[in-house]
């Protein structure tokens, strides 16, 4: 793995962020797969095939975080040009074009291992791959399972908007959160407050081009965000 920066952390010490390559992958696979299996809810990480994985460390971005030689978090920018332009038709037509991008590079293996949970390792991740993309200028997009809030509140954390919902696939049912670059927005006004689990009103209130800002417990905010930019 290349080294990258020494991680600051108020928990733990001498913790590194490297990004991973190609010859890393039966590690990188070994640490998805073994953080997967441990969740109690096996639906909220959405496995990579090989090719996917393969692909995203020789093309994309893949970051590590390591305490010695142990990986102990994860998060990747997917450079795959056409997988970029699906996502964003997924957003354009979930917001019925109030939201029209042309493309959104997947922000993927978001990850930290069980025990270093609860120390901001997931935020600081998703900070990098925020990180890579602007300096890069291109626009990200979190795929989620719509039950999973607490990646959610990360994404939302760092300023990801709910843009679009996707219908079910082998039994997963994903939300989109999109961070488009050089956008920016303060807190918005509340124009509607729907419960995280109810579907049919996340796809209306997408199709009227609200966007979701907020978790709070299991009540998504949402408001007129795209539009007033």
């Amino acid at each position: 793995m290349r080294y990258i920066a020494d991680i600051v952390n108020k928990k733990y010490e001498n913790l590194r962020l490297c990004r991973a390559e190609l010859s890393d992958y039966g590690k990188v696979f070994a640490f998805l797969d073994g953080c997967r299996n441990a969740l109690e809810t096996i639906e909220f990480f959405y496995p990579y095939t090989e090719e996917e994985l393969k692909a995203v460390l020789e093309s994309g971005y893949f970051m590590c975080a390591l305490d010695g030689e142990e990986i102990i978090a994860t998060c990747a920018v997917d450079r795959d040009e056409n997988y970029a332009k699906q996502l964003a038709e997924v957003i354009n037509k979930s917001t019925c074009g109030a939201e029209n991008v042309e493309k959104a590079y997947e922000a993927s293996g978001l990850m930290v291992r069980e025990d270093y949970r609860g120390a901001g390792l997931a935020s600081y991740m998703l900070s990098k791959a925020v990180e890579y993309a602007d300096e890069h200028k291109i626009n990200l997009c979190g795929v989620v399972y719509y039950l999973n809030k607490g990646s959610i509140a990360t994404f939302f954390g760092r300023k990801f908007l709910l843009s679009g919902i996707f219908e079910p696939i082998n039994g997963y049912k994903f939300v989109y959160l999109l961070k488009k670059f050089n956008f920016h927005y303060s807190k918005p006004e509340i124009y509607d407050k729907i419960e995280i689990s109810e579907e049919g009103e996340l796809k209306a209130a997408l199709a009227k081009g609200l966007q979701g800002f907020q978790l709070d417990g299991n009540t998504l905010y949402f408001s007129e965000i795209g539009r007033k930019a």
